[in-house]
């Protein structure tokens, strides 16, 4: 049994056991990519926060949907009963039955054996999914509130739309809600 650690706190890792390589479910974890339908953006948010490359895919039409998965080897996160039955996509699919986007985070990682990697939480861009590139200080303070130039230090920004993060307080609440994520499942 492995421990990691995130915001002070040690935890077990009780997640699937991987085979040699890392592969679970016939996928590789070190690879592994999503696209989540349209009824999934907040799911599709955290997938993102916990660092994985997560398309949010906003239009209805299933077949295109399908057609994007295939064409970049992503899973499907999905609500939608017409997808749930389909035959031809079923290893690239998983059918979310939660409505609790922490929830169904916790389905997400229990079903794929993912474990959660401190150094992976914060990487992506929330909204483009864009892998995000750290920038000084002084590149940042005219971008931010003054406040956040004159306490913040570190800051990244997304070379797709040019937001700037940083580890303001909504920071610790968000390493929270994921720490009470490795908890839930650690009590199954």
């Amino acid at each position: 049994m492995t421990e990691f650690i995130i915001s002070h706190r040690i935890y077990q890792d009780k997640t699937i056991p991987s085979l040699p390589g890392n592969i679970i479910n016939g996928i590789s974890m070190k690879e592994i990519r999503f696209l989540a339908d349209a009824m999934l953006g907040k799911l599709s948010k955290w997938l993102r926060i916990i660092g994985f490359d997560t398309l949010y895919y906003r239009e209805a039409e299933d077949d295109k949907l399908v057609k994007l998965a295939i064409k970049e080897n992503r899973q499907i996160l999905t609500r939608k009963t017409s997808l749930r039955n389909r035959k031809d996509i079923k290893n690239q699919l998983f059918f979310i039955s939660e409505n609790n986007p922490i929830k169904q985070l916790q389905e997400v990682t229990e079903h794929y054996g993912i474990k959660i990697q401190p150094h992976k939480v914060f990487t992506l861009c929330l909204i483009c999914n864009q892998r995000l590139k750290e920038i000084s200080a002084e590149l940042a303070k005219d971008r931010v509130p003054d406040y956040i130039a004159n306490t913040e230090k570190m800051f990244s920004e997304c070379p797709h739309c040019k937001r700037v993060f940083w580890k303001g307080s909504h920071y610790e609440n968000i390493l929270e809600r994921i720490e009470s994520c490795i908890i839930s499942l650690d009590e199954r």
